[in-house]
């Protein structure tokens, strides 16, 4: 799939240097590819070509946009805005475009995966009408079963611990069978958090939510999950109402390091 065209290529081999499967090597001081061993179409060799001389399927293999240039405080800056990503469970009473979620979730395209496979796949769930019939799914199945009775108990008392009051649902669901989908989602769903909530839109990780939607058959129905598959994660999303953080929280639990 990866071919080189030959007329800008000048020979300087960075592409065989940081293949990480070997598929490139050299001959006689050139590259090729050695077609026994398998690409996993990552394409560093593409992102450090000097000459944009690799091709993919016979086309560039790299945007048209320059690489962006960072300003000399963005570690500062990624630093402070770390320090102000919160889990937001109150929402104004719209749902987030249908745009802006696109945008954020192509970002996850550029999350590490497990042999660049990126098996995650996304169902957006928008409106009232269809969260509603999850929840109530939920409700029934968590009454009927008595297991998280907290959930019944809470929302009785107005308590939606589930989904808050959110009016989008973001899930993300792979092939059970692949390599290694529990990360690989988990990696790509922290990427549309950091993306939504630079643009303002806050979420909130549903853990219920996966865990249970993955035991019920009628909201996997609902969500036309393929029977091979199984939800990895699932967010609520939604415009921020009724919280405004004003302070950095101590973090009770510090990361535990050892050092050898």
């Amino acid at each position: 799939m990866i071919t080189f065209d030959q007329k800008k290529c000048v020979n300087c081999l960075l592409c065989t240097a940081v293949c990480p499967s070997s598929v490139l090597d050299d001959i006689d001081g050139k590259p090729f590819v050695r077609e026994e061993k398998n690409c996993i179409e990552c394409l560093h060799c593409a992102a450090v070509c000097p000459v944009q001389a690799v091709l993919f399927d016979e086309q560039p293999a790299i945007l048209p946009e320059s690489l962006p240039e960072l300003p000399g405080d963005f570690a500062r800056t990624l630093e402070s805005y770390l320090l102000t990503v919160r889990s937001y469970r109150h929402f104004k009473p719209i749902p987030v475009e249908k745009e802006l979620l696109a945008q954020a979730i192509q970002y996850s395209a550029w999350a590490p995966s497990a042999k660049n496979q990126h098996p995650t796949e996304w169902i957006i769930v928008n409106g009232d009408e269809k969260i509603k019939s999850i929840m109530d799914y939920i409700l029934s199945f968590v009454k009927e079963n008595q297991i998280s009775a907290e959930i019944a108990a809470q929302y009785d008392q107005g308590n939606n611990m589930v989904v808050g009051n959110a009016k989008t649902l973001l899930f993300a669901h792979a092939k059970k069978s692949a390599l290694n989908p529990t990360v690989d989602t988990a990696i790509a769903l922290q990427n549309i958090t950091l993306m939504l909530h630079a643009h303002g839109v806050g979420t909130c990780w549903g853990g219920y939510l996966t865990r249970l939607s993955n035991l019920i058959p009628e909201i996997r129905e609902l969500l036309s999950l393929p029977e091979d598959h199984e939800l990895f994660g699932a967010m609520m999303i939604g415009y921020p109402e009724g919280e405004k953080y004003l302070h950095i929280p101590k973090r009770i639990k510090s990361p535990k390091i050892s050092w050898l």
